[in-house]
């Protein structure tokens, strides 16, 4: 099965939250802090109704879940998919650049970046 999920980055990750939780009701979890700065957000999952939307703190001080080979990048995607190292492969056949090669994560999961030709930034991922 595949899904794909929005990753916001935005200038104050904590005003998002507010933001999130006063308009949609949002519920957030998975918050984790900037080591160095902990009222940044170096990633955090807001669940509104049956969606989900990944937000963090940007800026190139290492405040964003990972740096981009391009600046700026505002939105990133997402996706589970059954291979992501498959489509990591097939994303850069077909142009993207890459931002992270396809590895093993601490969980167990499998994941992986690019950015597309049109500047869009893509994480594919495969839980364990």
């Amino acid at each position: 099965m595949s899904s794909v999920t929005p990753y916001v980055m935005v200038d104050d990750a904590t005003v998002f939250r507010a933001f999130l939780e006063q308009v949609f009701e949002a519920e957030v979890t998975d918050v984790v802090p900037l080591p160095t700065d902990p009222k940044r957000m170096i990633h955090a999952q807001a669940h509104i109704g049956d969606s989900s939307l990944f937000f963090a703190d940007s800026g190139p001080d290492g405040g964003r879940c990972l740096s981009s080979p391009t600046e700026p990048v505002h939105v990133q995607l997402w996706s589970q998919v059954p291979d992501p190292e498959g489509a990591y492969e097939r994303a850069i056949t077909a142009g993207a650049r890459p931002a992270a090669p396809v590895t093993v994560q601490a969980d167990g999961s499998r994941m992986g970046g690019f950015v597309d030709p049109f500047g869009t930034l893509w994480w594919v991922t495969a839980p364990a």
